[in-house]
């Protein structure tokens, strides 16, 4: 296990159980209310639980002056942790085990289909009108935003818009029907 931060090192337990109770008894009920404000009641009681441990973990504060500062600024810095970290909470995504066909189950049938796809695509893609084609490729493609398109093209951020629209409705349109 890794050895704690320098100032416990330093800090007699006694002390440093005292110090987290200072802080639990006169910033606790400020920090409730700051995450209450935030996230669900239960969290905000879990959060105000982390902060007070990040304290412990770091020890004193040479300043009390600014105590209420850097206790607030490790209660932002916890709540960004929390935020992050449910980002991508995979508990509320579907799984992917029902009809899902892993890339290496490439049987020869699959295989003709695709290709058939492929070349409906292109033959699709082909047949658009020059600005139209253009206009999708750079976007689907180059990844180059509407603006960026804009500017190249020398047409207006609506009119890219508009030939995206109608490029991805012909190229729909087209692979619909076969070659």
């Amino acid at each position: 296990m890794a050895q704690p931060p320098e100032p416990l090192q330093n800090a007699p337990p006694p002390q440093r159980d005292a110090d987290v109770r200072m802080w639990m008894d006169q910033y606790g009920p400020a920090l409730r209310r700051y995450f209450a404000k935030r996230v669900p009641p239960a969290e905000a009681e879990d959060l105000v639980q982390d902060v007070f441990l990040a304290m412990q973990v770091r020890g004193e504060i040479r300043d009390p002056e600014q105590a209420d500062r850097y206790l607030f600024r490790v209660a932002a810095n916890a709540l960004a942790r929390r935020r992050q970290r449910q980002r991508w909470d995979w508990a509320h995504h579907e799984n992917l085990d029902g009809g899902f066909s892993p890339v290496d189950d490439l049987h020869p049938e699959r295989i003709m289909l695709d290709r058939e796809r492929l070349a409906l695509f292109t033959a699709a893609l082909d047949a658009l009108p020059p600005r139209l084609g253009e206009a999708f490729i750079l976007h689907r493609f180059e990844e180059m935003t509407y603006r960026e398109i804009a500017r190249r093209m020398g047409v207006s951020v609506k009119t890219v818009e508009h030939f995206v629209s109608r490029a991805m409705r012909r190229i729909w349109a087209g692979m619909e029907t076969p070659v």
